[in-house]
């Protein structure tokens, strides 16, 4: 009985350890299932906040949407496309580096993902690190090459390093592929401009406009080109609907000095007002400003903003230079006085030491324009401007010889300006050459427009009988033959 009973514990328990394996092969296969059915579960919800996310960036909920990418993110950290649209949503929230290290999260996870190669692109092209963006374009280019907008973006960068020929070629390519047109064409513009084809950059540029009438590039481009024609008007017609499509501190300068040469100067100062408020240490702009104020008889205006430039910036020679231009024509001693500082501050600054000799000239400080003229020109023997001053100071002083020389100087550097002959012809006529007065008052009135020097002319003219006469009857002689007799 015992041996049976023992036979029989034996057989029992080789029918246990059968019967654990089944349990445990069933749990086994319960588990994997579990981990399955988890792993779908991860899934299936990484996906489900990804198209929410997608939904929410197509309405405009960014930060919504950057919150559903992150659940993604967290559900499923190997979801590339997460990391790259969250990216996307960062960029359009101005979060660049926030952005940047998705990207390369991307890169991580998939090195062949056009999409996040094109967005890197534009992300590095937008900081100006036009070689940076360019690789990532090009690798773009070169994984996708119809890819929607890269085209565009790395015909941009090729112009940016100056290679307009091959920005051509991608751009002909992406207007053939029906891309952002109108961008195209006026970055093809702006291409064609660079190469000198000013032609073709205009047809280039008023495409654009065709298709899309508020692309600030275009608009700006062709402005330029109306500007190079002389087209002031229609200049300023595009640069202002550049300016009022994209507002930017480069174009309100530009439209601001056309107005102002175009004798607009309530419409230029109201842009420099714009402009001073974004930079009000900006002093270059704020003397443009006090120039038109004062030219539009506002010289209280003028003077605060002088005087805040002066107290600013007191040992700026540029400056003061400018603050001089803004009274030499109507204060000469003003100016003067605001060039002297100049030149003091800086002694090497030719142009506000010539300056500060004509203001000396214009407010008849003739004897100590002479010092200033001539240290100026022996600073820069071929400076005009400082030789015409000095001649007219020499002139006032009655130095008619050093006078006359100044003056041949003049029209041997510059024929054209009639001016000179007039007062050569003066200073021969005191000095007592009337051969060299007559030929002087002679080619004076051949080159004088006579709607503008009319008075002159008129005495010219009656120098010229006068002189004839007296050659005719051989009382005109040079100064020289005089003695010599």
């Amino acid at each position: 009985m015992r041996v049976c009973s023992s036979h029989w514990s034996t057989a029992g328990s080789w029918l246990v350890f059968p019967l654990i394996f089944l349990v445990l092969l069933i749990s086994s296969a319960a588990s994997g299932q579990t981990a399955r059915s988890n792993s779908i579960d991860i899934k299936q919800n990484a996906a489900a906040a990804f198209e929410e996310g997608q939904t929410a960036q197509k309405r405009g909920e960014l930060n919504l949407a950057v919150k559903l990418y992150t659940n993604a993110i967290a559900a499923d950290s190997s979801l590339f496309q997460a990391y790259y649209q969250r990216a996307t949503a960062f960029i359009a929230l101005g979060r660049e580096r926030e952005a940047e290290a998705d990207l390369k999260r991307v890169f991580e996870l998939d090195q062949n993902f056009s999409r996040a190669h094109r967005a890197m692109g534009q992300l590095l092209l937008d900081r100006g690190m036009t070689e940076e963006a360019k690789r990532e374009l090009a690798r773009a280019i070169e994984l996708e090459p119809t890819l929607a907008g890269v085209r565009t973006f790395y015909a941009s960068a090729l112009i940016k390093s100056g290679q307009p020929e091959r920005a051509i070629e991608h751009l002909q390519l992406a207007i053939e592929r029906g891309e952002d047109v109108a961008l195209c064409h006026a970055l093809l513009g702006v291409a064609q401009e660079r190469l000198g084809k000013t032609d073709e950059a205009f047809a280039a540029y008023s495409r654009a406009i065709e298709i899309d009438a508020t692309n600030a590039a275009a608009r700006e481009g062709r402005a330029r080109l109306f500007e190079k024609r002389g087209e002031s008007a229609k200049a300023i017609e595009d640069y202002s609907a550049a300016y009022r499509a994209q507002p930017s501190p480069d174009v309100a300068l530009k439209l601001a000095q056309l107005h102002a040469r175009a004798g607009q100067p309530q419409a230029a100062i109201q842009l420099y007002r714009g402009l001073l408020r974004d930079k009000p240490e900006d002093f270059a702009l704020r003397a443009e400003l006090a120039r038109l104020t004062y030219e539009i008889g506002q010289p209280e205006e003028a003077a605060r903003e002088i005087a805040k430039i002066v107290a600013a910036r007191p040992r700026d020679s540029k400056l003061l230079a400018l603050a001089g231009d803004i009274y030499f024509k109507d204060k000469p001693e003003t100016a003067a006085a605001f060039y002297r500082r100049a030149v003091e501050a800086d002694s090497n600054d030719n142009h506000a030491r010539v300056q500060l000799g004509a203001s000396l000239v214009r407010s008849m400080q003739y004897q100590e324009a002479l010092a200033v003229l001539n240290e100026a020109i022996a600073r820069n023997a071929g400076d005009y401007a400082a030789h015409a001053s000095l001649a007219t100071a020499l002139f006032k002083l009655k130095q008619y010889p050093e006078a006359a020389r100044e003056f041949v100087w003049l029209i041997r550097t510059k024929p054209e300006i009639a001016a000179s002959y007039y007062f050569l012809a003066n200073s021969f006529e005191h000095l007592g050459d009337c051969a060299q007065a007559l030929r002087s008052y002679q080619e004076f009135v051949r080159r004088a427009d006579p709607a503008v020097n009319k008075t002159e002319v008129e005495e010219a003219t009656m120098r010229v009988a006068q002189f004839q006469r007296l050659t005719k009857e051989g009382k005109c002689k040079s100064p020289s033959k005089s003695k010599g007799k």
